[in-house]
């Protein structure tokens, strides 16, 4: 069994975990310096979590490299997140300019869709750790 230790448990270490934890062969395990996984996630969106933007694009980019962004949007786009998240069992709903909300406007449901599933997923989460050093 493959071994996989992921530093840091906000949004994209939950990700992670979620990605890593698909393949049976995995054993996957989520550290976290704070008490508890995804506190700062319940803060995004002014408590409301922005999901994604129905017309997040490249172009609307801006800055030294506006090109920064595409490779990602490319990869994992608006389509696919929003399908992500209604496999978790999400519903959302997007305002008249386009962002993307959880329909209950509570980040608190977008953390607890990503907290079930990495616990269905049998991800082992250690938190109020701090790594200090990673050795190979």
């Amino acid at each position: 069994m493959k071994q996989v230790i992921i530093v840091g448990g906000g949004a994209s270490g939950m990700m992670a975990a979620l990605t890593a934890s698909a393949s049976p062969d995995t054993q996957v395990t989520l550290l976290e310096r704070q008490s508890r996984v995804g506190r700062k996630l319940l803060s995004t969106g002014n408590g409301r979590c922005n999901l994604t933007n129905l017309h997040a694009a490249p172009s609307h980019y801006h800055g030294e490299h506006p090109d920064f962004a595409a490779p990602a949007l490319f990869a994992f786009g608006v389509e696919d997140t929003l399908s992500f998240f209604r496999s978790l069992g999400l519903v959302t709903a997007a305002e008249d300019d386009g962002k993307v909300y959880p329909y209950s406007n509570s980040a608190n449901s977008v953390l607890d869709v990503l907290r079930f599933a990495i616990e269905a997923q049998g991800v082992q989460i250690v938190s109020g750790v701090s790594v200090e050093k990673i050795k190979c």
